[in-house]
């Protein structure tokens, strides 16, 4: 039973983050910049699980973030590096229940994600090798960091604990 009710937590939780990237509300967001959703679900299920299970999981969640972009660019490679690099903490260490902890984590991947979409437009696109991208670029990576890492510890903290209870 208790394992049925694990499966149908994780089930919800995905099914209402992944809404959250659709219908972001108003009060997590900064200037309509919303937190990277995308790292807060990775974190703790990554951290709890296996690379494998991980690895899978980061490849579904990055093909379901990109079917809502219209852009060549892709999700799936930063997310897939980021659940086995979370995967491989959460296995050997065993203390990760730390608040702040889990919002550095948060921080640090999604500015890796940043980065990894801003470097995959810039080298798709030769055309936004200019200023006047890299100036909106820095302003949205810097402002969804901040909102991610504000928002991550209560949503992944909760989520790690409901994981760890069941």
């Amino acid at each position: 039973m208790a394992k049925n009710n694990k499966k149908l937590l994780i089930f919800f939780a995905f099914i209402l983050l992944s809404s959250f990237i659709i219908i972001s509300p108003d009060w997590l967001k900064i200037n309509g910049i919303t937190p990277s959703w995308p790292v807060i679900l990775m974190l703790p299920f990554s951290l709890i699980n296996s690379r494998l299970k991980s690895s899978i999981a980061s490849i579904i969640l990055g093909i379901f973030i990109d079917s809502f972009t219209i852009s060549d660019v892709s999700y799936i490679p930063s997310l897939l590096l980021l659940s086995l690099i979370w995967s491989t903490y959460g296995l050997h260490n065993k203390k990760i229940e730390s608040f702040l902890n889990i919002g550095l984590m948060a921080i640090f991947g999604t500015a890796f994600v940043g980065f990894s979409i801003w470097l995959q437009k810039i080298i798709l696109y030769s055309v936004l090798r200019n200023y006047w991208f890299h100036s909106w670029s820095i302003y949205v990576l810097i402002s969804e960091v901040i909102i991610t890492g504000l928002v991550a510890p209560f949503f992944s903290s909760w989520l790690l604990l409901a994981y760890k209870k069941n």
